[in-house]
């Protein structure tokens, strides 16, 4: 199995999704082997009564970004645990989540995000852990 289909494949749902993803307008920046970067484009939807980003949002986001990343490996896969910390209120135009592996292993996987404001200010970190199901199926 091509790693680029893989990604190429991932990619495509995240940007043809019409559900949760979408919604929240979420788009893949860049993936690689157990890694993945994104960005929320904020908008009135995607704010709490603070007038800054929902904490479900950048939750949503960090799941989503790990999740990308942990399928890199050619896994489908569920998330069964995740963790999030709120640093700091995060305003302006879009998040940016960064997300890479600190552990994977045969059936579970372990990632880390790191979410960003528009001025590069980390605003939120999680973890998140992973069971895989079953390969990808790629065509």
């Amino acid at each position: 199995m091509a790693k680029n289909k893989i990604y190429q494949q991932i990619i495509d749902y995240v940007e043809n999704n019409p559900g949760f993803i979408k919604y929240n307008n979420m788009h893949a920046i860049e993936l690689d082997d157990c890694y993945a970067k994104m960005e929320a484009i904020l908008n009135e939807n995607s704010l709490n009564q603070n007038g800054t980003a929902h904490g479900g949002l950048m939750f949503g986001l960090a799941d989503t970004a790990m999740g990308m990343a942990a399928r890199t490996t050619g896994k489908n896969l569920v998330t069964i645990n995740s963790q999030i910390d709120y640093l700091k209120m995060a305003k302006g135009s879009k998040l940016v989540a960064v997300a890479e592996k600190l552990k994977v292993g045969k059936t579970t996987a372990v990632f880390r995000c790191n979410i960003y404001d528009d001025k590069e200010v980390l605003v939120a970190t999680a973890t998140g852990t992973y069971f895989f199901l079953d390969d990808m199926k790629v065509g």
